[in-house]
């Protein structure tokens, strides 16, 4: 079997071995090296060209970040770490996914789950409904469910992200970005500034000259729909 040649960097030893062990599950990761610090690990991914890095992000003297900074990124980073307070920097790095130190099993599995198949190239990180992303609320960073996004939108360089819930989060992503990453049979670009979640469409309805617009189910919000864009809904019965 084909395997993850993976990298542990942690300044603590103990939480390298804790994870060597809950990483014993995994058939289809083979760890090649551990390290506690930043020269180290460099030394490390250029001398053993892992394709997954578990990556600490207080390194002592330097950081997880200062690490990904000196080195070719060709490789999937996931973050392990006792702090939230970074997450929303390690969705910006294109980081598979941010692990909470004590790491929750089932998290850890669902991380594992998210690789895939280690050799068809860097796999770009396509969302599935069930996937959690992290966003910014205010001044502290939340997980939300990706089929729980009922719309998005464009607000400068970011993006306003609102939930069925009536939650409102902002990220670091253009529209375009999402329209990349989001699962295009649940999710639909209705304008240059909008997508949708079609399961949170309530009724769509005509404007002026040949205008549309829709009404999203929770949040209630009326949304244009430019005649560019409308195509995409033809797709579905609304």
């Amino acid at each position: 079997m084909k395997q993850w040649k993976a990298l542990i960097v942690d300044d603590e030893p103990l939480a390298r071995l804790e994870l060597m062990r809950l990483l014993e599950d995994y058939e289809q990761i083979s760890i090649i090296g551990q390290s506690g610090t930043v020269p180290e690990a460099q030394r490390q991914i250029e001398s053993l060209s892992p394709d997954l890095i578990f990556l600490d992000i207080d390194l002592g003297p330097k950081s997880g970040f200062d690490l990904l900074s000196l080195v070719e990124n060709n490789f999937q980073t996931i973050f392990v770490t006792a702090f939230d307070a970074y997450a929303l920097r390690a969705f910006e790095v294109n980081a598979l996914d941010y692990l909470l130190k004590p790491i929750n099993p089932a998290r850890l599995e669902e991380s594992v789950a998210r690789l895939g198949n280690p050799f068809v190239g860097k796999a770009p990180v396509f969302l599935k409904p069930f996937d959690k992303i992290l966003v910014n609320v205010g001044r502290t960073t939340r997980f939300i469910g990706v089929g729980s996004i009922e719309f998005i939108e464009a607000n400068g360089d970011y993006t306003n992200i609102y939930t069925q819930e009536g939650m409102m989060g902002t990220l670091h992503h253009t529209i375009r970005k999402w329209m990349e990453r989001l699962p295009s049979a649940m999710f639909c670009q209705v304008h240059r500034s909008f997508i949708v979640n079609i399961n949170g469409i309530e009724r769509i309805q005509p404007k002026e000259n040949g205008i549309k617009e829709l009404i999203t189910k929770n949040n209630k919000v009326k949304i244009p729909v430019s005649r560019k864009y409308s195509k995409c809904l033809s797709h579905w019965k609304i």
